[in-house]
């Protein structure tokens, strides 16, 4: 019996040349794997496959059916399948797997399948790319071998991406690069081959952004490998930038670091690059209505930086400086490189963006989030009806929130008010949480309310929950047992208006008729 017909007996009766894997197909399959594929089941399965590789080499295999097997069998869909039961069938076979991945690195690329969809290659360097990819899916955590079949996985991503740099890469293959063998050299020596190749074309742009990014980039974590090593990095870089042509060292920066943080000093380059994004969706397989409507959309992106270019550039490097603020490696990275390329006609924009992310760091936030305030409330939101009336009626607690000004001045990560504000934004609760309510103050106390919306609603929920609306359902948030702890810190509380809205206990009903403190029904 054929590899396809044991493993995959619906994908052996498809006609690939009339029908496509789709949807429908993959899931009929991951049902049936979940159902059959035990331990000996998989080992069986890595024996053959093996086999079914050599086969492939030798011209005696199906290379679509290959293709799509792999495509199935790497993918983090069916993660939850294999787990801990393909861990030890991957380690048992990875010698002769990786001996055989590293053949197929040899091989000239070639076309697998015809017509494939848009989020296909259809070739055979997406199929080793897959087969690499089963070094991230498939090994278990914690198991015999992890680190070694990580360090595999590693070395052999690196091998790829030295065999095809300048073609579209699987995020999955990046992120086993942490795991090779003296990573951060085989990743200083990867950058440089890139910057130093003569091919010029967009994929080439894009692996140097990726790795770059992988580094300092946006999205990148003090607990991720190459942001914690990136000043070992640079230091073996600059052996590499000593040797760098200035276009070699203004690419780099320009790519690398500028473009990476949507910095574009030279309007005209995002313009084209957007022009280019016209252009693959024109000549793409996607519907009409798609495509006119993201072609609008860019062309009103084109015309507002037309419209005002310094607006543009500013709006880049103050977006970047406010993420690059709370990124200590990455300023620390920024600065060394400048010192580094000091001939560099790119060096100014490098350093205006360094000095910019310095002024932005140094300078005092107006709504600062204390993580310790002095008298701690039990129920933060018994708290906001405090805030409500210190801040908003009585103007005694400043300064008064603002959350535009807030959202300017913070920089842990954007927020967005008009996508979050349906919700409460966590940053802004946070900082009531912690803001800080003198016993002074506490004590000028005299009557609170919360209000369910009838009177407009509390100022505080605008700047906690911007679009809270209880026409449409939402509840005030509510005041809970907790708050009885609180009662204390308010010697002068005589009266709280519109509890009800909380529905509360009666155990938190009782603790207030115990001190004297008068509940009334708000007028509705």
């Amino acid at each position: 019996m054929s590899f396809f017909k044991t493993f995959i007996p619906d994908l052996d009766e498809l006609d690939l040349n009339t029908q496509k894997l789709n949807k429908s197909l993959k899931d009929k399959i991951n049902r049936r794997w979940k159902d059959t594929f035990d331990k000996a089941t998989l080992l069986q399965l890595y024996s053959s496959l093996i086999k079914e590789l050599r086969l492939f080499r030798e011209g005696q295999s199906q290379p679509a059916k290959l293709y799509y097997f792999l495509q199935l069998f790497s993918s983090s869909d069916y993660k939850v399948i294999f787990d801990k039961k393909s861990h030890h069938a991957l380690l048992m076979h990875t010698e002769l797997l990786e001996s055989e991945i590293e053949q197929l690195l040899l091989e000239t690329n070639t076309q697998l399948i015809q017509n494939p969809t848009p989020a296909e290659q259809g070739d055979l360097r997406e199929m080793v790319s897959d087969l690499i990819s089963l070094y991230f899916c498939h090994p278990s955590y914690h198991s015999e071998g992890y680190d070694d079949l990580k360090r595999i996985g590693g070395n052999l991503a690196f091998k790829f991406l030295r065999t095809y740099p300048y073609q579209d890469t699987s995020n999955l293959l990046i992120s086993l690069l942490p795991s090779a063998s003296d990573p951060l050299e085989q990743y200083t020596q990867l950058i440089n081959d890139i910057v130093c190749s003569k091919q010029n074309d967009e994929n080439r742009d894009l692996l140097l952004y990726i790795l770059v990014s992988e580094m300092i980039g946006f999205y990148t974590e003090k607990s991720d490998f190459f942001y914690k090593k990136s000043k070992e990095v640079l230091k073996l870089l600059s052996t590499h930038i000593s040797h760098w042509s200035d276009d070699q060292i203004d690419y780099f920066i320009t790519q690398g670091v500028l473009n990476g943080y949507s910095i574009y000093p030279t309007p005209k380059t995002k313009i084209a690059e957007i022009k280019g994004y016209i252009k693959k969706l024109n000549e793409g397989n996607y519907k009409a209505q798609v495509i006119k409507k993201r072609v609008k959309e860019y062309n009103q992106e084109i015309a507002n930086i037309e419209n005002d270019p310094n607006a543009f550039i500013n709006a880049g490097y103050n977006k970047a400086a406010k993420i690059l603020m709370v990124k200590n490696n990455t300023i620390t990275f920024l600065e060394n490189l400048s010192k580094l390329t000091p001939d560099s006609k790119t060096k100014v924009h490098l350093d205006q963006l360094i000095a910019q992310t310095l002024a932005l760091k140094n300078t005092p936030k107006v709504f600062p989030i204390n993580k310790t305030p002095k008298i701690k409330f039990s129920d933060l939101h018994f708290k906001l009806l405090v805030i409500e009336e210190l801040m908003y009626n009585k103007n005694l607690l400043i300064p008064k929130f603002d959350l535009t000004q807030f959202i300017a001045q913070y920089h842990l990560r954007e927020i967005d008010k008009e996508q979050e504000g349906y919700e409460v934004i966590p940053e802004a609760l946070a900082y009531f949480k912690g803001l800080d309510i003198s016993e002074e103050l506490l004590a000028k106390v005299t009557s609170l309310t919360q209000d369910c919306g009838v009177d407009g609603g509390a100022d505080v929920y605008a700047q906690i929950w911007p679009f809270w609306d209880p026409g449409c359902g939402d509840e005030v948030l509510k005041v809970s047992n907790k708050a009885s702890k609180d009662l204390p810190l308010l010697p002068n509380l005589q009266q709280v208006i519109g509890l009800e809205h909380s529905n509360p206990s009666k155990k938190l009903i009782s603790s207030f008729k115990e001190r004297q403190i008068q509940l009334t029904e708000q007028d509705v």
